[in-house]
């Protein structure tokens, strides 16, 4: 489903916010160069997010964020979804700062202390909507590195058209 209309990247388990944004900045800007789509429709999930149970990712809502901002930085028309995020907290912070990026809303950081107190603290227990940048710095990433730029560069032959 979606072969011709849609691409993947599979980056390597436990990556971080460098690694996709790498691997996001070498595609998506030149699929949107290529072929000048009238509408943008993204899927905004957060089931790849450091702590999420599913995906053993390590991104956080430093590099969400700066995906969110490129994406309508480019977009002429822009349709956002929701998705997946099985971290309920993750979900609603990723989410929060992704509508404010929309609507050129600035928003504090602290979450508001009546919030805590009538849901709980529950995934939100340093009260920030932004989390902590987090970086590997083990051998392995050089390795990630290289797996998301062979994966890059294979889309990039293979799925964008030659100018």
């Amino acid at each position: 489903m979606g072969k011709g209309y849609s691409v993947n990247v599979p980056l390597p388990p436990e990556s971080d916010d460098e690694v996709f944004l790498f691997a996001f900045n070498a595609v998506v800007p030149g699929l949107v160069n290529s072929f000048k789509p009238d509408i943008i429709v993204s899927q905004l999930g957060v089931d790849t997010f450091r702590g999420d149970p599913l995906a053993h990712l390590n991104y956080t809502t430093q590099g969400f964020c700066t995906a969110v901002q490129t994406i309508k930085a480019m977009a002429p028309k822009w349709l956002a979804l929701g998705g997946g995020g099985y971290d309920l907290a993750n979900v609603a912070r990723a989410w929060t700062l992704a509508w404010a990026i929309m609507n050129d809303v600035e928003v504090a950081d602290e979450i508001p202390g009546e919030f805590l107190r009538q849901y709980g603290s529950g995934g939100f227990a340093d009260g920030k909507l932004r989390d902590k940048p987090f970086t590997r710095t083990d051998a392995r990433k050089e390795k990630m590195l290289k797996e998301a730029a062979r994966v890059t560069e294979y889309i990039k032959k293979n799925l964008l058209p030659n100018d």
